[in-house]
């Protein structure tokens, strides 16, 4: 129920923050691409990229595990070939999403890069205007708009990237898709159920740490890969071999070899979580850069109360703890347990193993919880030694 106001606030125009968003750089190169050549190679033949364009691709990985890196190398070679390359981002704005706005970015950076491409695309198909940054408001609540017919919409997109395609292939790359609102999500299943006569390739990447039972995403994904035109990639954390390079990479003077090893055993093969590490080498080794502990912390923090409290009980017996010990750490009663863990787990933040144990997803969310947990008593207590 919305809440009486005196009077209506104003509406609150994005156009400047869109406009931002249009004129940023397709990609920015943090690091070097390391040990991903069979998966950008598997990724470039899904798309057709040197053979046959017009393919459809769903990007899967752990947040952090370099899905955006790729994608990045996939638009330079795509444009190093001759192809027009379109890249909008899902933002997580909670229940204030904006409908398409993945697609709002990709047209906005076109109508910034060839505006007069995106004036004929507007002129073939009018209600594509609604997607262009500078017609875009949150809300809308003061009615003299008139609501997008769904259908058309859907229609003017597809037909605009295909227009796109007319001069060559046309890569649409949708990043962050878990974020996704509902129009955004059914209208990526209108074009990744449609065939297209020109070579229109699509690929959709997510978060599949981030899907808990019941997230909206589940049900569409399930939908979509039982279309046998999508070729589904999951990309891996990386072996040792790999996080070595990387680091050496990262590092231009060499660092020990104990600080080596370190960072290997508690990045536990993720990218992004090597590169923080990396960063920090050479202060406090017992405690974790800020940015990324507060990343980690922000599965925490979408927990309901038991199961923050259980999930900060199992930190303290570091990685991994037995159910009988967290039931006697958290104080709380079976139903109200197993209720809080039946969460944790759901939320991709223990994991169960063994059958009567429960193990965090990831070492260095363990430590965070428990630096958060230290935090907040108050207590002065020595931090223990990183979780393996």
């Amino acid at each position: 129920m919305r809440e009486a106001a005196p009077a209506a606030p104003p509406t609150r125009d994005l156009s400047a923050s869109f406009a931002m968003m249009a004129v940023m750089p397709p990609e920015v190169t943090l690091s070097p691409l390391v040990g991903r050549t069979d998966t950008l190679r598997a990724l470039a033949d899904a798309v057709g990229l040197g053979g046959d364009p017009g393919g459809k691709v769903l990007l899967s990985g752990d947040a952090g595990v370099g899905k955006s890196r790729l994608l990045a190398e996939l638009s330079d070679l795509a444009r190093t070939a001759g192809w027009r390359v379109l890249v909008g981002h899902c933002l997580d704005f909670g229940d204030s999403a904006l409908p398409y706005l993945p697609f709002t970015e990709a047209f906005g950076r076109l109508a910034t890069d060839a505006p007069e491409t995106a004036r004929a695309l507007v002129r073939q198909s009018a209600v594509l205007e609604r997607l262009l940054p500078v017609h875009r408001t949150l809300g809308e609540p003061d009615g003299r708009v008139e609501p997008t017919d769904r259908a058309s919409m859907f229609d003017a997109v597809q037909q605009a990237l295909t227009g796109l395609a007319t001069a060559g292939p046309l890569l649409m790359v949708v990043e962050d898709v878990h974020w996704a609102d509902r129009s955004t999500r059914e209208l990526l299943t209108f074009l990744l159920t449609r065939p297209t006569p020109r070579p229109v390739t699509l690929v959709v990447s997510y978060r599949s740490d981030d899907l808990f039972r019941r997230h909206p995403l589940r049900a569409v994904l399930a939908e979509w890969h039982r279309l046998s035109t999508i070729t589904r990639l999951h990309v891996e954390r990386l072996g040792e071999p790999d996080v070595r390079s990387l680091i050496a990479n990262l590092q231009p003077s060499a660092l020990p070899e104990r600080e080596v090893q370190r960072i290997v055993a508690r990045a536990e093969g993720n990218p992004f979580f090597a590169e923080e590490l990396v960063s920090a080498a050479g202060e406090d080794c017992g405690v974790l850069p800020t940015e990324l502990a507060d990343l980690l912390l922000v599965r925490l923090e979408r927990l309901d109360g038991n199961s923050r409290l259980a999930v900060r009980a199992a930190s303290v017996a570091s990685r991994q703890v037995p159910h009988d010990l967290l039931a006697h750490a958290s104080g709380l009663q079976d139903g109200d347990l197993d209720l809080a863990l039946r969460a944790a787990v759901e939320a991709n933040v223990l994991l169960p193993v063994g059958g009567n144990g429960y193990l965090f997803r990831h070492a260095l969310l363990a430590e965070a919880v428990y630096d958060d947990l230290l935090r907040a008593s108050g207590c002065g207590c020595t931090r223990r030694t990183p979780a393996r």
